[in-house]
This record gives structure tokens, sequence and C-alpha cells, in this order.
């Protein structure tokens, strides 16, 4: 994986300037964009699994196929809309990272512990939030 570089944008809701805190929000960044590929990956693995889809077995007139493929296809889409969530999380925490907002709780607006936020890059509440969220 290549060394990707952070340009202007300095989250200030964990960092302050330091060579140390580049790097971790370097290697964030990198985790993300690697779990973006990973993700769309699967989502293209799903669509073309799906025998809804597949043409050869929409023609099939087998016993019982017509309801394995319903509960197939079912379950493909809602494989594919969990995946597609975590991918807009994904994907809004890398726009954070760009415009400098990253980091930062959306609920109470204090800064994301940066423990959590290297094992969860994706997180966008703060623990004390997420376990107010849970609880509910």
């Amino acid at each position: 994986m290549s060394k990707l570089t952070q340009k202007s944008s300095k989250p200030k809701a964990i960092l302050k300037k330091s060579n140390n805190n580049r790097f971790t929000l370097t290697r964030i960044r990198e985790v993300l964009l690697h779990q973006q590929r990973k993700v769309e990956s699967e989502i293209k693995d799903l669509e073309k699994d799906d025998p809804v889809l597949m043409n050869a077995l929409a023609e099939s007139s087998e016993p019982g196929t017509d309801s394995w493929m319903a509960d197939v296809h079912t379950r493909a889409v809602a494989a594919k809309a969990s995946l597609r969530h975590m991918l807009e999380g994904i994907s809004k925490a890398l726009q954070n990272l760009k415009t400098g907002k990253y980091g930062k709780c959306e609920r109470c607006g204090k800064a994301i512990e940066k423990q959590r936020l290297e094992v969860m890059p994706a997180a966008t509440l703060c623990i004390t939030c997420s376990k107010k969220t849970s609880k509910k």
C-alpha cells in the first residue's frame, strides 16, 4: 500500500500538530480506503451471485427453485443494504478527513477517543454517546 500524505486538513478534534498524529491520520485514511475497496468488492460479489440476476437460473423449472431463489435474493438484498450503509459511513469519514471534521462526535461535539478511531475509523460518536444510543 502506498504512503498517503495528509494535505491541508488538520482535524482539530483528535489532533494537534505532530508527526505522530499525521502518521495516525495517514494510517486511518489507508485503513478507510482499504475498507472501502473491500466493501465495494463484496457488493459486486453479492450482485454477481444473486440468482434473481442470473439468466440461467431464472429459466429453470425445477421444483423449489423459485422459493430458493427468493430466499437467496432476499438475503443478498439485505446484505447489500448493510454493506451500502457501511460504505456510506466510510465515505463520510473520508470526506471528514478532507474537510478537517474527522474525529468529532456528531452528537455532543467532543473529540472521539483516538483509540476508538484506530479500531473503528468510521466511528461518528464518542464512546459516551455511543453507549447512550445503544441503551435506547
